[in-house]
């Protein structure tokens, strides 16, 4: 098998392996093809750093609030990925993802403009109907007597007696990872 045939890196050519040049990199077919091969990888390398510099620069150039909304979606939709095979938390409708934007928020029963702290508290949010969690704000009432079934007078409780926190950036990115995260580990294995 000393004259079995290799492939080119670069056009994938094949060639006898006393034709071409055997690199660091690989098997080649000529000199050129190895230039070539070693320019591209350079401009992808290159095209990468710029890419991941324009991301660093991005990233420190965002404001609290640009943060805090990147953080909320990131939560919001492992709120609806968790609750998913359960009703909504206030009526118990259950429904479609159909529609624009779909049929499910992800509902806070201390809402996150009167309690910005409980923004991100798994205790405080709920999957919700687009009618309860909108058009009924929220249906207090009927959420917060489901909130005690499901998990607890006790938690109800601390959660009306939750302190008053301001969430910095450096947070604000952590929840973002956090969420996205578990987010993705429980669709891979769709628990």
């Amino acid at each position: 098998m000393a004259n079995a045939k290799k492939k080119c890196r670069h056009c994938k050519v094949y060639a006898t392996p006393d034709s071409g040049v055997k690199v660091p990199l690989g098997f080649f077919c000529s000199m050129d093809c190895v230039v070539k091969h070693g320019k591209k990888a350079a401009v992808y390398t290159s095209e990468k750093r710029k890419r991941e510099t324009l991301t660093k620069l991005r990233d420190k150039v965002k404001t609290a609030s640009e943060w805090r909304v990147e953080a909320q979606t990131a939560f919001n939709a492992y709120v609806r990925w968790r609750d998913r095979d359960l009703p909504c938390i206030s009526c118990d409708a259950t429904g479609s993802h159909e529609g624009i934007g779909g049929y499910w928020d992800c509902g806070h029963f201390y809402s996150r403009g009167a309690r910005r702290e409980l923004s991100f508290n798994l205790w405080n949010a709920h999957k919700q109907c687009h009618r309860c969690n909108r058009y009924l704000s929220s249906n207090p009432q009927e959420y917060r007597r489901r909130l005690i079934i499901k998990i607890g007078i006790d938690r109800v409780d601390a959660l009306e007696a939750y302190a008053v926190v301001r969430h910095d950036i450096k947070y604000l990115r952590r929840i973002k990872q956090i969420f996205k995260a578990k987010l993705k580990i429980k669709r891979l294995f769709n628990a």
